[in-house]
């Protein structure tokens, strides 16, 4: 009997270290892959600090202003501008019962150069394509107006047909949003836009989509960095 109890023992502490070794090697190789990536895009990882966080959580609001969101960020990384910082992040919100990812490796760009009205822009479906289209983005508008003052652009019906805009500025986002903007984003897909201040954040709603792609975080990086030259004041 002693010897069944001392094999089964012995058989839980083999298992128990080849999982152990097993996860060692997993992560170490994930955080290779993940140094791999960032220098091929040219940033680094860096922890980030209380200032970082607290930008990034005011530009996500909770659906009731009373709320307050408990974010953490991960997986950060950043690249040095000549007018400012570019940062990748994951963002995870811990107010639920299991941790909720909002964002993948998002790009956020922060700099002394933008001046930033607080909105939130989200996608919009292409009613043309789909069937159910127009009630698909009826739900989109009441589900981002929980979140901020739903901002109208009837000038620009291309942009609104395309985006879903919020904020708890709405005047001074429709100020922003002039002929050129509009023009822009009407021409786009999918882009996920938090602003507020000298940062905004940007991501795809993109099917498909693989952060651990080098060649697709270069394309959006790369669009970041070309609405950071839009929003410029």
């Amino acid at each position: 009997m002693e010897t069944v109890t001392l094999l089964v023992l012995l058989f839980i502490l083999l298992t128990f270290t080849g999982l152990l070794v097993f996860s060692i090697r997993a992560g170490r190789k994930t955080r290779q892959v993940q140094a791999q990536i960032a220098q091929t895009l040219g940033v680094t990882p860096l922890e980030p600090d209380e200032t970082l966080l607290a930008q990034i959580a005011t530009v996500y609001p909770t659906a009731k202003a009373a709320d307050k969101p408990r974010y953490s960020l991960h997986n950060v990384s950043r690249r040095a501008l000549p007018d400012g910082e570019l940062f990748l992040f994951d963002l995870v919100d811990r107010d639920t019962e299991s941790d909720s990812w909002l964002e993948r490796q998002a790009v956020a760009i922060r700099s002394n150069r933008l001046r930033l009205p607080p909105f939130q822009m989200f996608p919009k479906v292409d009613a043309a394509k789909y069937g159910l289209g127009g009630l698909a983005n009826v739900i989109v508008e009441w589900g981002v107006s929980k979140v901020g003052t739903p901002v109208q652009f009837p000038e620009f019906p291309a942009f609104q047909a395309r985006y879903a805009v919020t904020s708890s500025d709405p005047e001074a986002a429709r100020r922003f949003f002039d002929e050129d903007k509009a023009r822009y984003f009407s021409k786009t897909e999918y882009y996920n836009v938090h602003a507020g201040g000298n940062l905004f954040t940007f991501a795809e709603t993109l099917p498909g989509f693989k952060p651990g792609d080098p060649a697709q975080m270069t394309q959006r990086i790369n669009r970041a960095l070309e609405m950071y030259r839009l929003f410029q004041a």
